[in-house]
């Protein structure tokens, strides 16, 4: 969904992930033309803001959650009471993602994950060790060759990502940490808009 062609419902709820100094470009230099008006965006809306950032809980970036919020404050967003949010680290689904695992694979993988009550995809089936662990991950579409490349699931809440269901998604990057965000909430059926105007990345 391209932002000139969208009917906007203010009471819409939105997910914003990693829009943050370290990757809009503003240290050096460069920074993504639609920040501004971003935030008037988020301003006018009602509903609620889920703000993924990379940041100190996971010392992934050298921003911190201060600074982030700061860097939205000037960038003109005012209305913080909505806004939750979550230093959700980075990478819990890309080792897979970037060896090219067919995301379908990768959302059975998750159901299951969910199914069996375990975060780390290497404790399914009775674990790694266990005799039919590689045949039954194989059932369920995942190479031999990235068994060792655990993925998790553990960085956010279903039910969190439930409250935001039906909105609005954006921020980036498009085939990183956004797609990981979508991944997630497409294993439970949780479905958002992207407002590909507000996207960033390849």
């Amino acid at each position: 969904m391209r932002y000139n062609e969208l009917i906007e419902s203010r009471s819409s709820a939105c997910i914003v992930v990693d829009v943050q100094p370290e990757y809009t470009g503003i240290n050096d230099g460069d920074e993504l033309p639609w920040i501004d008006e971003l935030m008037g965006f988020l301003n006018r809306q009602s509903g609620p803001i889920l703000m993924f950032i990379n940041a100190e809980d996971t010392g992934l970036t050298n921003d911190t959650k201060q600074d982030v919020m700061a860097y939205w404050a000037d960038s003109g967003f005012t209305d913080w009471d909505r806004v939750t949010i979550v230093d959700k680290g980075y990478g819990y689904l890309r080792g897979w993602m970037d060896q090219g695992i067919d995301p379908r694979v990768i959302i059975r993988v998750i159901r299951e994950m969910y199914s069996q009550g375990v975060s780390d995809s290497r404790e399914l089936f009775g674990g790694d060790n266990s005799d039919d662990y590689v045949d039954k991950m194989g059932g369920l579409g995942v190479p031999e060759h990235i068994l060792d490349d655990a993925i998790s699931v553990e960085w956010t809440s279903i039910s969190q990502l439930k409250r935001y269901g039906g909105g609005y998604i954006m921020g980036g990057g498009r085939s990183e940490c956004l797609r990981e965000v979508e991944l997630l909430m497409s294993a439970f059926n949780i479905r958002a808009k992207r407002i590909e105007d507000f996207v960033y990345g390849d």
